[in-house]
């Protein structure tokens, strides 16, 4: 073992005091051998202060060794950090302050200092550990036990042990258990607790059900697909554990201010040590005391305490929501927000569009229908799905050739060898097609032709979500001054659909593919330091990133165990998620800004009383103590709902 190893076994692998990025679920920092070694040392400080029977030396003894045994973790901690260039580590820094007390008289204080600065770091550690636990208990939708099926006969075991193929017994009221799909059985299933609040489905047999959901109605068997570990309660837990730890924790601002203000505060003290004793009448040991102090309140743990502890509540808060956030810039850059672009299907509308009519010029509505699914077969667009599906029938996908896709504009293809084009008007234009003035409609419709010759019309409705509307002005109470619509629909359609959403900009017959090519466009004709923010269906990313500062993915809760690679993902497609996402990153930041300015008016209060010699060095760092447990405390004011929109 060198003495590195020895190092890190004395400091017991544990912070002298949590800053809040070391504290796991469950560790609240409750430490027996701490806690004995500190009952030895206050034992060893009455003593030393209320015996008066002790001859001397022996108090001072008793002070130095309840000392050594109270902090030889921070002894062994400050060599650590000097070791690893960390000289304005905290550690280094307590263990200053009590050395130059015991080298100047003020041993009372310094074993104070030392006992204080260990009994706060127990607080801060259970403040700390109490709220990552209430953020995280919140989001954890796992059932402890679950009822297996086995032997025509019932275990109830530990989730855990549940494997898959088992077959589970999921009465009413409880959680389910597992990924699963569904053998026996019918009932509502509510996945609120998920995030998805779509509403309650029916689930019957041959459904899938999805971990973490509440079984309303009646009672369920179920044939296990995944098991517990890999289930999607448990990533979903997983999820907003590793985003609020994930991108750049502290905001930029704080992260500048913690650069500055620990060496800083640390030259001031040298200069009271070195300059007070000459420009008042204050002794050298006096001098050293309040510079002591001022290295004591150079600490910074208490200011990097917040952040992390409020992005961890905001992301268990949103998580319940619906809204889960890649890793914490995405919740930075959602707070700049200044312009959002949509892509209208499955955004703003349901994304599944439906054939309302067919108007066919030389041959039935059905054969027109026929001619365009197979045309569109190997198109992925959400007109081509549509138009097959109000088909049903065979595709011969042999008779399909050549096929093209003009994006935004359709298709080009030869079947059975005469050539079809299926499409935007545009589409026909460029093919040097003409459409009867009758056919033209502002409707979302694409154009038939056949062998260069028009052939007809294929109507489709595209149902705009109730709330997109009310979503999209909801938008400028967050300081979205910019909304922008792209869709793959004509331009009478789009312009349509834009005016009844209050959307002034937008861009038709843009398929996904477009789309990602003009995102560029917009964020250049951004205003300079506004953040565009995309908004798509699962089908606009692929796993890809677009141009926009960040990528908002509407989608459902299997996206969860497929992450498609977005900064933020809306489960069950809800618009309005988007106005609260956006609310809570700005209230996170505003947060931690409050939090961060109430550490450092409390420390710059300390910093005076402490060059005029009121503050001594016990009472600073219990002050700084009590200002660390009050900003881990007031951190979950990011997990509550209703601070969102204040």
């Amino acid at each position: 073992m060198n003495f590195r190893e020895i190092l890190e076994r004395l400091t017991g692998g544990r912070s002298a005091w949590p800053d809040g990025t070391d504290a796991g679920p469950g560790n609240y920092g409750f430490d027996i051998a701490l806690v004995i070694r500190l009952i030895v040392s206050c034992l060893m400080f009455s003593a030393a202060l209320l015996l008066r029977s002790i001859p001397a030396p022996w108090p001072t003894v008793l002070l130095i060794a309840g000392s050594l045994i109270a902090g030889y973790d921070i002894i062994a901690g400050a060599i650590l950090a000097v070791l690893n260039g960390k000289f304005l580590d905290k550690t280094v820094l307590i263990l200053l302050s009590a050395v130059i007390a015991f080298l100047f008289g003020a041993m009372v204080e310094g074993a104070a200092l030392i006992l204080l600065f260990q009994l706060g770091g127990i607080f801060i550690a259970y403040a700390v550990g109490r709220t990552r636990m209430s953020a995280l208990d919140a989001v954890f939708c796992e059932n402890e036990y679950a009822t297996v099926l086995r032997d025509g006969g019932e275990d109830r075991i530990p989730s855990a042990d549940v494997e898959q193929g088992d077959r589970i017994r999921i009465r009413a009221g409880e959680r389910i258990h597992c990924d699963c799909v569904v053998v026996e059985g019918t009932s509502s299933i509510d996945l609120s607790a998920m995030g998805d609040t779509s509403g309650e489905i029916l689930a019957g047999e041959g459904d899938e059900l999805l971990s973490g959901g509440m079984n309303l109605g009646g009672e369920l068997i179920c044939e296990v697909t995944s098991p517990s570990k890999d289930s999607t309660a448990a990533v979903f837990y997983k999820n907003v554990e590793k985003a609020s730890a994930s991108g750049k924790v502290l905001p930029a601002v704080l992260e500048r201010l913690m650069g500055y203000f620990t060496p800083v505060v640390c030259v001031i003290a040298v200069l009271i040590a070195a300059l007070l004793p000459l420009a008042m009448q204050v002794s050298v040991a006096e001098a050293v005391r309040r510079a002591a102090v001022f290295l004591i309140i150079a600490n910074p743990c208490a200011l990097a305490i917040a952040a992390p502890l409020i992005r961890l509540c905001s992301v268990a808060g949103a998580a319940r929501s619906g809204i889960f956030y890649g890793d914490c810039t995405a919740l930075d850059t959602l707070s700049e927000a200044g312009a959002v672009a949509f892509s209208k299907p499955g955004t703003l509308t349901d994304g599944n569009p439906k054939v309302v009519s067919v108007k066919s010029e030389r041959m039935g509505p059905d054969v027109l229908i026929k001619i365009a699914a197979h045309a569109m077969a190997y198109s992925n667009t959400t007109q081509a799905r549509s138009i097959i599906a109000a088909y049903g029938g065979t595709i011969y996908i042999d008779l399909v050739q050549n096929f093209v896709e003009i994006p935004g504009g359709g298709v080009e293809v030869t079947v059975d060898g005469i050539r079809i084009c299926v499409g935007a008007r545009d589409l026909m234009t460029v093919k040097h097609v003409s459409v009867p003035d009758a056919d033209l409609t502002e409707e979302y419709a694409v154009y038939v032709s056949i062998g260069d010759e028009y052939a007809g019309r294929i109507v489709l409705s595209d149902a705009v979500r109730p709330d997109a509307a009310s979503g999209v002005s909801d938008l400028a109470r967050c300081g979205v001054g910019k909304v922008v619509m792209f869709t793959d629909e004509s331009r009478d359609s789009a312009a349509r659909a834009a005016a009844s959403l209050g959307i002034v900009e937008y861009y038709s017959e843009h398929g996904v593919k477009r789309t990602r090519e003009a995102i560029g466009e917009v964020k250049r004709g951004c205003a300079a330091g506004e953040k565009l923010i995309f908004v798509g269906s699962s089908e606009c990313f692929n796993g890809t990133h677009t141009d926009a500062d960040a990528d908002v993915a509407m989608a459902g809760l299997d996206s969860l165990t497929m992450p498609l690679g977005t900064d933020v993902t809306i489960v069950g497609g809800l618009v309005d998620r988007l106005p609260l996402a956006i609310a809570i990153a700005k209230y996170s930041g505003k947060l931690i800004l409050t939090c961060a300015a109430a550490v450092m008016l409390v420390k710059l209060l300390l910093l005076v009383l402490g060059f005029l010699g009121i503050a001594t060095m016990w009472f600073a760092v219990f002050i700084d103590a009590c200002a660390a447990v009050g900003v881990s405390l007031a951190s979950i004011l990011a997990f509550t709902g209703e601070s969102y929109s204040k």
